[in-house]
């Protein structure tokens, strides 16, 4: 089966929502008015307008130092590694995801994954690349790798007392959890707003409400920028934010 990596649709496509996978994780939309978003799966329910974020992070011993198990040369699509840690990896459970080398000959690569086989702890772990990705500077058994999901999946809504990972963008409807949908990360867009949002400054990742953007504070270096605010409503309301979520 094959995917596009990005889809022009009509108003209204963005809220489409599924069961059933019908893109890549990670493939873009773009609307007529130029608003951009990512397919993504939802992890747990989230409401239109809230801002998620990336899935639960990696397991420690999945997110470095995996032993790749026999050398890959240049040009190689599938890559051993040796899955060393306490936690088995389950099939495909990385698909659409990445690979990357942290350490030794070859480091500094990052590898998209199309497929893997399963590996109980201590087994070995065998990723395939996707089909025109390949290794560029060979491994060898002193490499060390970590693999992480991609980025869309399992999307869960921004939790300021548990924040797993980066803010990803704002759904445009109601998603249930298990559902596939598009995140929007550019253009205007209803945002939940905490506080007093001011039109033409910027809002970041909210810091007391769950899924809120809040004022960019002049210090604001544990906060990521969310986009500028268009039109304003009350506190714990829904704002009109120009987003500029993932560049």
């Amino acid at each position: 089966m094959s995917f596009p990596n990005v889809i022009y649709g009509d108003h209204g496509f963005e809220k489409s929502v599924s069961t059933t996978k019908k893109n890549r994780i990670g493939t873009k939309l773009i609307l007529p008015d130029g608003r951009e978003f990512f397919y993504s799966l939802a992890g747990e329910a989230i409401t239109a307008g809230k801002i998620t974020m990336s899935a639960t992070e990696p397991a420690s011993d999945h997110d470095t130092d995996l032993a790749v198990a026999s050398a890959a040369a240049v040009g190689d699509k599938v890559i051993n590694l040796t899955n060393g840690g306490s936690t088995a990896v389950t099939a495909n459970q990385f698909d659409d995801g990445y690979l990357y080398v942290n350490d030794a000959a070859g480091e500094g690569q990052t590898f998209k994954i199309k497929s893997h086989t399963t590996a109980g702890t201590g087994a070995a772990l065998a990723i395939t690349l996707h089909d025109n990705d390949s290794v560029r500077t060979a491994l060898t058994t002193s490499s060390q790798c970590g693999i992480q999901k991609a980025l869309g999946s399992n999307v869960e809504v921004w939790d300021v007392n548990d924040i797993d990972g980066i803010p990803l963008g704002v759904p445009a409807c109601d998603v249930a959890s298990g559902e596939y949908f598009w995140n929007q990360v550019k253009g205007p867009a209803a945002v939940l707003t905490n506080g007093t949002v001011v039109i033409g400054k910027n809002v970041m990742t909210g810091s007391t409400t769950d899924g809120s953007a809040d004022v960019m504070a002049d210090d604001s270096s544990a906060e990521f920028l969310i986009g500028g605010v268009i039109a304003v409503a009350a506190s714990t309301e829904y704002s009109l934010v120009d987003l500029n979520i993932r560049g």
